[in-house]
């Protein structure tokens, strides 16, 4: 797991950088973790249950999110996925060992896809869940006009 000291200075940061947008949130996680964040979005997952994951590969992590249209909602999915990677969720991975062993050959995303089906009943969700609610909030607050989902659910 993480130390809780790099959340702590990635909220400092953003409070006290002003971001307004996902991209400074990456670039400031990929500062803190010592490693690149790529963003891809896959049309592959436009047909999963799943919006988006994180490979750690050994270079980067690799978030890998489904196309969509609503920057909004693209700035939730990548969110979720860096609180992922700032809660050190893929230091803790008893789970995907237990995967590993039972099927060898199955590509880690794969692996972290089938982890991610339990959604919010699995801690780690919940706490990306949460980090991404904590971040959209953060950007929005530093923005000067509301943004267009304040405007739908006040």
């Amino acid at each position: 797991m993480s130390d809780p000291r790099v959340l702590e200075r990635f909220w400092e940061m953003g409070a006290d950088a002003g971001w307004t947008g996902i991209e400074d949130a990456v670039a400031a996680a990929e500062q803190l973790v010592g490693k690149a964040i790529r963003v891809r979005e896959e049309s592959f997952l436009a047909d999963e249950p799943v919006c988006g994951f994180v490979a750690t590969l050994e270079h980067q992590h690799l978030v890998m999110i489904s196309p969509t249209p609503s920057p909004t909602f693209r700035a939730f999915v990548i969110g979720h996925e860096l609180g992922h990677v700032l809660h050190g969720h893929q230091e803790s991975a008893p789970q995907a060992a237990a995967i590993r062993a039972l099927i060898p050959d199955l590509p880690q995303y794969k692996v972290e896809r089938a982890l991610a089906r339990g959604l919010f009943e699995n801690e780690y969700e919940r706490q990306a869940e949460l980090f991404a609610d904590r971040l959209a909030q953060l950007i929005r607050g530093h923005r000067e006009r509301p943004s267009p989902f304040r405007g739908v659910f006040g």
